[in-house]
């Protein structure tokens, strides 16, 4: 699960743009949400609309479409968890739709496999575990402790995002590629043995291409 700020403007849609400004010498930042920063004139916007090819009207859609999403956030039933932003199932998001278990009927895929689509997925993402069942993932050497404390991670039940950092071509994409061949082979604690590990194009998702 992510992370997600609802936007300090209108505190029901998910905050995806971030701004900060200096005022009487105090620096603050807020989140807004896609429609807040458009009706704010935030300058990237229009740009960004541009770059997606959308019309204003798909833009306001794109926006409902995300803050739908906001009432199917599974409650935690932690107490220290007050005031925390609520946490969106990011699978569910790139799917187009409502998570799986609460589908109950998903559009099926036009091959006829029984595999729901997911179009965003498909779009901007590059299914690993897909990869690593086909055999087309290289193996990985010399990662263990590194992949050992990743999956340590993911399955905490709070602060459960690891973060991999380092310059290119260290071997971080080769630590997920290694999760997802782990996943495959069932080499994983049982809370990950279903999952899906998918590598995310951040260039594409922003150029909308």
């Amino acid at each position: 699960m992510m992370q997600m700020k609802l936007c300090s403007r209108c505190k029901k849609r998910v905050a995806v743009i971030y701004v900060t400004k200096t005022e009487n010498g105090q620096t603050t930042s807020e989140g807004l949400c896609l429609r807040c920063a458009k009706e704010l004139g935030i300058e990237p916007m229009s740009d960004i609309i541009r770059k997606l090819g959308i019309s204003e009207e798909e833009f306001d859609a794109m926006a409902d479409e995300v803050a739908g999403m906001i009432p199917f956030v599974e409650p935690d039933d932690e107490s220290d968890n007050e005031g925390r932003a609520p946490a969106l199932d990011f699978n569910a998001i790139m799917g187009g739709g409502l998570p799986v278990e609460r589908q109950t009927e998903p559009e099926r895929s036009a091959k006829g496999d029984g595999k729901p689509k997911r179009k965003y997925l498909s779009q901007f993402c590059m299914d690993l575990t897909g990869k690593a069942r086909e055999k087309k993932l290289d193996a990985v050497v010399g990662r263990e402790k590194e992949l050992e404390r990743v999956m340590q991670i993911l399955c905490r039940r709070q602060k459960n995002n690891p973060c991999l950092i380092g310059e290119p071509g260290v071997g971080k994409t080769a630590v997920a590629e290694a999760l997802a061949q782990r996943i495959v082979d069932g080499k994983v604690p049982g809370k990950l043995s279903d999952k899906e590990v998918y590598l995310v194009d951040m260039t594409a998702i922003v150029a909308g291409t």
